[in-house]
């Protein structure tokens, strides 16, 4: 009897100090998925920026420029390297913007093409 209740006492003290290893660990982000974060935010607020510009009847390629050189500045700041480059295409109502944005940290990057249509009726 005595036999059983160390064993079991032995394997609860085991469990218990699996769990206290597994919760004191810190956590830890990889570099390559904040790479990857960084970059569909960068992407996703470059196709905001050219909707809210429709959207206003503002100047898109003042906004890009703007937001891309706030963006760079970020970037640099976090060791990040960044390339947009975008030409602007009207046609009556259409407005297609044709984008390639890169985002690179050391040895890794990530590299995008971007096609943007929007039709505005005023």
């Amino acid at each position: 009897m005595k036999g059983q209740i160390f064993i079991m006492v032995a394997v609860l003290v085991l469990i218990a100090l699996i769990l206290l290893i597994s919760a004191t660990k810190p956590f830890v982000i990889k570099p390559k998925s904040l790479l990857f974060e960084n970059f569909l935010n960068l992407k996703n607020e470059l196709i905001k920026t050219v909707d809210i510009s429709l959207l206003r009847q503002e100047d898109i390629s003042n906004n890009l420029d703007n937001f891309i050189s706030f963006a760079t500045d970020i970037f640099q700041q976090r060791y990040y390297e960044t390339s947009v480059n975008y030409s602007i295409s009207t046609s009556g109502s259409l407005t297609t913007v044709y984008m390639n944005v890169s985002l690179g940290l050391g040895d890794s990057y990530l590299k995008d093409n971007l096609i943007i249509e929007r039709t505005v009726y005023t």
